[in-house]
This record gives structure tokens, C-alpha cells and sequence, in this order.
């Protein structure tokens, strides 16, 4: 018997310092709820939650980003509807002023309500903004313009005459302009063309004229040249066309053909300098619907406005021009119809993607939460069973503190 070391109380001791630090660690999980509260619980099960934290996060965020979207796809869609409603009533006014019955004071105020409506669906492209981004007028800042160049093109008075009787006319491209004298400039903003592939004619027309009397404009060559329209069927060249930028040379030419997206306006006498800097393409937003890079919903929105629908000199003052006005305006509303259909698309897509991203989500919550988060049975049990050694302990050492008083006993 020994009493200058009692190894009983000293390993009771030491047992109950064990059980006690096993109660703190197990009610800090039940106070917690969960199983890891530092890397020194689960150093792997750490690092694997975090990162499906991360994704967790990312995936909601995502559902968030298209649930934006599809705001702003019903915004544009919303508008095009009005637009269509105005094109109804435009096609309407376009058969009735057809009518043989009617004068021609009755057509031009038939036009007044069709000028208004032209203007309100400028209007309407003008005023409809999502987060305070224009939705309908496309993207002037030339995305996508893979070549620069210029020309001089040089159009006499006489020239410019024939292009102001040329008059109005239909386009395969639902676009035209027109000229009120020799010496016009046009007011509003230029846009450009973009040539897709190559061209080996664009055809310029006269309302009433035969194909014998058509303008004939053929693009070739035109970067850093002095180009001159010399009589009426002007040739204007161009080589290398796919890829360019040209701008049309007078305001009432209208370019005739399907690998041309955009039209300009030049004034329509007087020497032009163009500058093939600029190309009004589609607007394109990209929706992130993924927690990674790359995971994303591309949308393009064309220019809905009057100059891009083709609608800038629709008139239904006569009947020639009524109708004119009529398959211009069927060509606007296929425009608008094309463009509806394409947002309705991608918001569907954007439906499902919703759908999919928050079963995602929530899957992966449950994977992350099997590996961080408590099991609160499993810790009651654990936290019992250590309540019950810490009592052990406790007796055993006090138990183990009373034996060297046996001593006394034989020393007495």
C-alpha cells in the first residue's frame, strides 16, 4: 500500500477529464445540430460539405438569375404583343384603304392613324426597359462586326432625282426609305448592313417599274475608293463582301436580298462619306443558370422599332401604295411573330430549368446534410452514456481519495 502516489485517483481523475471534455464536445453538437463545428471533428467531411455548400449556393442563386429572366422575356413578350395588336390594325386599315370606294381624302386620313400607329411602335420600342436596359432596339455597339471599311460614294443631283421617283416599293427585307428632294439628309440614326456571305447582286426596284428598269447595285470593292454613280443603273463594287459592313447610298434604295440583316440611311445627295464602324445586330443577353462557368442561356432580341420592321415610309394615301403598305406589313408582323415565338421558347426553357435547378439544389442539401449535420438521437444517447461515466468517475475518485486513510488504521 502506497501513499505517495494513489494511482486510483489519479486514472479516475483522468477518466472523468475524458468524459466531461466527450460532454462538452456532444452538447455543443446538440446546441449546434450539427456533427462538424470545426475541421478537428471530420477534417474530410469538412472539406466535402463546403464545397457542396458552395454548389448549394450557386444552384440557388442560379434559379434566382432565371427566374430574372423569365421577368424579362415576359417584359419584351408583353410589348411585342401590343406591337402586333398595332399591326393588326395597320393590315386592316392597309385592305380597307385598298378599296376602290373610298377617295383620296379618305385614304390620307385613313394614313393619319397609320402614322401614329408607325410612331407609338417606335414608341413602344423605345419604352420598354427591363433593370433600365433597353429590350427592343437592339445592340448599336457592334458585337460581332468582323470587318472595317469605308468609301466615298458621290451621288449627283440628277441621281438623286431618279433615286426620289423611284418611290416606295416592296423589299424581300421589309425596309425602305425615301427622299423629299435632291438635296436631303436624313435625321435619323444610321444603321448598318451586315453581308453575311457573298453577294453577287442586290436589286434596287421602282414601284410600278419592270424588272427591265430596275436599279442594279452590285458591292464590290469598296474600302478607301471614289466610287461615282454614274447613270441611273449604278453599279457600286465590292470584293470580299462576306464578313463586311456597307452602307446603302441613297435613302430610297432598298437592298433586296436574305443575307442582309441590316439597311442604312445616307443622305441622299452631295458627296457621303460612310463610315463602316457601326452594327445594329441583336440585343444578347446571357441568362447564368448553373453554378458553373459555362452554364448559361443565351437570348438574342432584334430591334423591334419601326426602321427595323420596315415600316419607316409605309403610307396607304393610295391605293398602289395601300397596297404596297400590305405585304410590308405581313413582312413586319413575321418579324414580330418569329421573335414572340423565340421568347416563348426560351422561357419555357427557362421554366424547366428552374424546375430543375431547386430538385438539384435540394438533392444536394440532403447529401451535404447527411455528412455535417447531426444525428440529435444518436448525440442523446451519446451525451446519456457520457453523463453516466462522468457520475462514475466522480465516485470512483472519491472512493480512490479515501483509501490512503487506511493507513491511519494500521499506523494506530
Amino acid at each position: 500500500m502506497r501513499i505517495n502516489t494513489n494511482l486510483l485517483a489519479v486514472n479516475s481523475q483522468r477518466n472523468l477529464g475524458i468524459n466531461q471534455a466527450d460532454q462538452g464536445s456532444i452538447m455543443e453538437k446538440l446546441s449546434s445540430g450539427l456533427r462538424i463545428n470545426r475541421a478537428g471533428d471530420d477534417a474530410a467531411g469538412l472539406a466535402i460539405s463546403e464545397k457542396m455548400r458552395n454548389q448549394i449556393k450557386g444552384l440557388q442563386q442560379s434559379s434566382r438569375n432565371s427566374e430574372d429572366g423569365i421577368s424579362l422575356i415576359q417584359t419584351a413578350e408583353g410589348a411585342l404583343g401590343e406591337t402586333h395588336e398595332m399591326l393588326k390594325r395597320m393590315r386592316e386599315m392597309s385592305i380597307q384603304a385598298m378599296n376602290e370606294t373610298y377617295t383620296s381624302e379618305d385614304r390620307k386620313k385613313l394614313d393619319i392613324e397609320l402614322q401614329q400607329l408607325i410612331t407609338e411602335i417606335d414608341g413602344v420600342a423605345d419604352k420598354t426597359q427591363f433593370n433600365e436596359q433597353d429590350l427592343l432596339l437592339g445592340d448599336p455597339t457592334g458585337k460581332g462586326l468582323d470587318k472595317v471599311a469605308s468609301a466615298r460614294v458621290k451621288l449627283t443631283s440628277a441621281q438623286a432625282n431618279y433615286f426620289n421617283k423611284m418611290g416606295e416599293y416592296q423589299s424581300a427585307l421589309g425596309v425602305a426609305y425615301s427622299i423629299e428632294n435632291a438635296t436631303s439628309v436624313m435625321q435619323a440614326k444610321d444603321l448598318i448592313i451586315k453581308l453575311e456571305q457573298d453577294i453577287a447582286a442586290l436589286e434596287t426596284k421602282a414601284a410600278g417599274k419592270s424588272d427591265a428598269a430596275s436599279a442594279q447595285a452590285i458591292l464590290k470593292s469598296v474600302t478607301d475608293k471614289q466610287v461615282s454613280l454614274a447613270s441611273a443603273h449604278a453599279i457600286i463594287a465590292r470584293e470580299e463582301a462576306k464578313g463586311a459592313s456597307v452602307k446603302a447610298s441613297a435613302e430610297a434604295i432598298r437592298l433586296v436580298a436574305a443575307s442582309i440583316e441590316r439597311t442604312s440611311v445616307v443622305p441622299a445627295a452631295g458627296e457621303v462619306q460612310a463610315a463602316m464602324n457601326q452594327e445594329v445586330g441583336p440585343n444578347e443577353f446571357n441568362f447564368q443558370v448553373g453554378a458553373n462557368n459555362g452554364q448559361n442561356i443565351q437570348l438574342n432580341i432584334k430591334a423591334m422599332n419601326a426602321i427595323a420592321l420596315g415600316l419607316i415610309a409605309t403610307k396607304i394615301d393610295t391605293a398602289e401604295s395601300a397596297d404596297l403598305a400590305l405585304s410590308t406589313i405581313d413582312a413586319a408582323v413575321e418579324i414580330v411573330s418569329r421573335q414572340r415565338a423565340e421568347l416563348g421558347a426560351v422561357q419555357n426553357r427557362l421554366e424547366h430549368t428552374v424546375k430543375n435547378l431547386d430538385n438539384t439544389a435540394e438533392n444536394l442539401q440532403s447529401a451535404e446534410s447527411q455528412i455535417r449535420d447531426a444525428d440529435m438521437a444518436q448525440e442523446m444517447v451519446n451525451l446519456t452514456r457520457s453523463n453516466i461515466l462522468a457520475q462514475a468517475s466522480q465516485s470512483m475518485l472519491a472512493q480512490a481519495n479515501q483509501a490512503p486513510q487506511q493507513v491511519l488504521q494500521l499506523l494506530g
